[in-house]
């Protein structure tokens, strides 16, 4: 296949091969316009360095970067596009008062006013402060919560406050749209703090401990824990301890699903009934004399308190109605408050004859790429700007200013916020100017709209996020991923036919990963037969399918792991019946062990992970001949990655050896077992030896700076050594270990050579 037929393998549906294919959506080859012939030059020059640069990433480093880069509330929540609820993370700030928590770009800020240095990891709230939101505080009645749950039918706060003066620290897990950050300090309050500080949420953990040195109450809000990066019961103790010394209180404010290891307890706050919280607001507010209960009464405030709302958005719904009741906001302005609102506004952005192509192809644009850096949202929106013009007057050359409308304008017409935020990249942290709309529903709606409303953009709608997919930066790929998982959830087979499915037969592995991305996306968002299309093409004829498959297990496998390793295991039963790897996908059978060794990561990493597990699926089938090569490689790849997205913290798997539960007969002393079974495998198959050896180098290495590594070492090599065959390669492996690039021998090398001497004479 020649270079140029097989970029026409990757064109948008619609476009036949041969030379006389037209995209759709576009004027024929011979019409176009100058600036679009230079736009397509451009395109194929990046598509021509990104096949020469087009190897896939190991698939962990695919889930990191799924993670990294989706949009905050597809990751956070599980929305439902097909009406007005989308539960999960909001925000509302309003007339210059901020309540509850802030949410941008998916993470949580708080602002404070002083002369901190960005190295300050703590600063002061103050007391008035604290006393002021305790004067419209709220606490849950009893039974308030009729959909059940942890805290249904007793009082949270009593719950908490009960936790938190007998360990004098507490987990208080909640969205953030519940008022959290208010109740956190309404409980160190309760509990005697009279003074009060905010820690850094992007604290580690393990820095927690460290920071609690006064006699006050210290409020972390936000505190983000994921599989990479749980809370551990030591880290909690640690603190306990400190502030028992210190006479303080710690609140450690989460998302509604924290990853929470070794047990450890949260309380679940959930917000109180909307019409005591927006009661509590307006008896605060210059009503113009007007009753509570007569306002409360209107008919458009009992249709807004239907449905449970966010904290933020009841403080500014109190604000509208105190309005209204002094004269100054009409009854109208009443009733188009809340979700409606939201595709209210959007129908009126596509029907407005005053909002010019370009205008709502930043809409678009930034439905798509909420939350992410402005500049990268109106480069891209251009790009999408020239497809639709081309589209609505093809004879027409894309004319865009270059100068036009300035950032200010574009945002408060899109009614989004613009903030800085320091997000990880591959060189490290880096401060970005983002943008997000005010309304986090406003993405799906617009989506939905555009896609399901307006089907004549489909074409270059099409058109762009092919581009997008084809894009060299992880970030674009992943959003048009993200943007084709909204479209899926709102119409499956139009996003499968148009798009998902001409990406997953792509011949480029990035267009690929953007099918599968899109596909783990769509699943969290619940769209329809997502399991059912995987285990289809796992097994299917098209290599390009299988390998799309096996990406999209490795990164939301671990949604429905067993089922997913089920699916992987068909799929090394069918390549052993093929006589092994075809010749246009040699790779296939790494492929499929680095699918299995994310799955393994993924469940290693989740609070589940002290229970049965597929390490422990993974051993009885060394003992198949079909199987043995595919556990093998598996248990290889899980052993590489890291707890740091930069390669520099402690292995994943030894860290979870460190945290299991040694006891024998319970389900983490199997997993040990597992282990050790699986690393003994590795050590003494002819295949994997040496493999096996330079990871366990690895190991050691990382262990040198890392006494808690060490101490897993130190229990798992003896674990290792059941033969002399086994002794000897091991402390080979020790007494000739160098690091630095050669240059120094590890003194931690020679202290587990010593503990596994010790070991092995007692054992003799």
């Amino acid at each position: 296949m020649s270079g140029e037929q097989a970029q026409r393998t990757d064109e948008a549906p619609g476009e036949a091969p041969g030379a006389g294919g037209v995209r759709a959506g576009e004027a024929p080859a011979g019409a176009q316009d100058a600036p679009a012939a230079a736009e397509q030059t451009h395109a194929d020059a990046q598509g021509e360095e990104a096949a020469e640069d087009d190897r896939p990433a190991h698939a962990w480093d695919s889930r990191r970067d799924l993670l990294r880069h989706s949009p905050g509330i597809i990751l956070g929540s599980s929305a439902r596009l097909g009406g007005s609820l989308v539960a999960g993370d909001q925000h509302g700030v309003s007339g210059g008062q901020v309540t509850g928590d802030v949410v941008l770009g998916g993470s949580k800020y708080e602002y404070h006013l002083g002369s901190g240095t960005p190295e300050e990891t703590s600063g002061e709230i103050l007391a008035a402060e604290v006393d002021s939101l305790a004067s419209y505080f709220v606490r849950p009645s009893l039974g308030s919560h009729p959909e059940g749950g942890a805290t249904a039918g007793e009082d949270c706060f009593t719950t908490a406050l009960a936790e938190l003066r007998r360990n004098r620290v507490l987990v208080l897990s909640g969205a953030s749209s519940t008022g959290r950050r208010t109740a956190a300090l309404m409980l160190l309050r309760a509990a005697g703090a009279t003074a009060y500080r905010a820690l850094d949420p992007v604290l580690p953990p393990g820095r927690i401990a460290p920071e609690l040195t006064g006699s006050c109450g210290y409020l972390l809000n936000g505190l983000t824990t994921s599989p990479e990066r749980p809370l551990r019961e030591h880290h909690v103790r640690a603190a306990s301890e400190k502030l028992r010394s210190a006479d303080g209180y710690l609140v450690l404010v989460t998302g509604p699903r924290p990853v929470l290891l070794d047990g450890l307890p949260s309380v679940s706050w959930r917000m109180p009934p909307a019409v005591a919280l927006l009661r509590a607001h307006l008896q605060r507010e210059d009503l113009g004399g007007r009753p509570v209960d007569e306002l409360l009464a209107l008919d458009v405030v009992q249709d807004v308190l239907q449905h449970q709302r966010p904290v933020a958005e009841l403080t500014r719904f109190a604000q509208r109605v105190a309005a209204h009741a002094r004269g100054t906001v009409p009854l109208t302005g009443l009733a188009d408050f809340g979700n409606a609102a939201v595709e209210q506004q959007v129908t009126q952005w596509f029907d407005d004859p005053d909002a010019t192509l370009h205008d709502k192809a930043f809409l678009i644009a930034l439905a798509a790429f909420d939350e992410a850096p402005y500049p990268l949202t109106a480069e891209l929106s251009d790009i999408l700007y020239r497809h639709l013009l081309r589209t609505e007057m093809p004879d027409v050359s894309p004319c865009i200013p270059v100068f036009g409308s300035s950032s200010a304008k574009r945002v408060e017409f899109a009614r989004a916020v613009l903030y800085q935020e320091t997000e990880e990249s591959d060189w490290g942290p880096v401060q970005q100017t983002k943008v997000q709309f005010r309304d986090p529903l406003t993405a799906f709606v617009l989506l939905r709209e555009v896609w399901t409303g307006h089907p004549s953009s489909r074409p270059a709608l099409v058109a762009w996020l092919r581009r997008l997919a084809n894009d060299s930066r992880a970030v674009v790929r992943t959003r048009a991923a993200a943007a084709a998982a909204v479209l899926a959830a709102a119409d499956l087979p139009s996003a499968m036919g148009l798009l998902i499915q001409p990406w997953a037969c792509a011949r480029r592995f990035r267009t690929r990963l953007a099918a599968a991305s899109a596909l783990a996306l769509a699943h969290r968002l619940d769209a329809p037969h997502v399991p059912r299309i995987l285990q289809a093409w796992c097994t299917a004829d098209d290599h390009r399918l299988r390998w799309t498959a096996v990406r999209t297990y490795a990164l939301a496998g671990d949604a429905f792991a067993r089922d997913s390793l089920d699916a992987v295991l068909d799929a090394v039963a069918a390549l052993d019946a093929r006589g092994g790897p075809a010749r246009a996908w040699p790779e296939e059978p790494d492929e499929l062990a680095q699918s299995a060794a994310s799955l393994l990561l993924a469940q290693a990493q989740s609070a589940d992970s002290d229970g049965d597990s597929l390490l422990s699926q993974l051993v009885p089938l060394l003992k198949e001949p079909v199987w043995r090569g595919f556990v093998l490689r598996t248990f290889i790849h899980a052993c590489g990655p890291t707890d740091d997205v930069l390669g520099g913290g402690r292995p994943l798997l030894l860290d979870l050896y460190a945290q299991l539960t040694p006891v024998p007969g319970t389900p983490g002393a199997l997993q040990r077992q597992s282990m050790a079974a699986l690393w003994r495998a590795v050590l003494n198959d002819p295949w994997s030896t040496a493999s096996a050896l330079e990871v366990m180098r690895n190991w050691v290495r990382r262990a040198d700076k890392d006494p808690g590594a060490e101490a897993a070492l130190a229990e798992l090599l003896p674990a290792l050594s059941v033969t002399g065959e086994d002794r000897k390669r091991l402390a080979y492996l020790l007494q000739h270990l160098r690091c630095d690039e050669g240059k120094r021998h590890p003194a931690v090398a020679d202290r587990l050579h010593t503990r596994l001497k010790s070991v092995s004479t007692t054992s003799r």
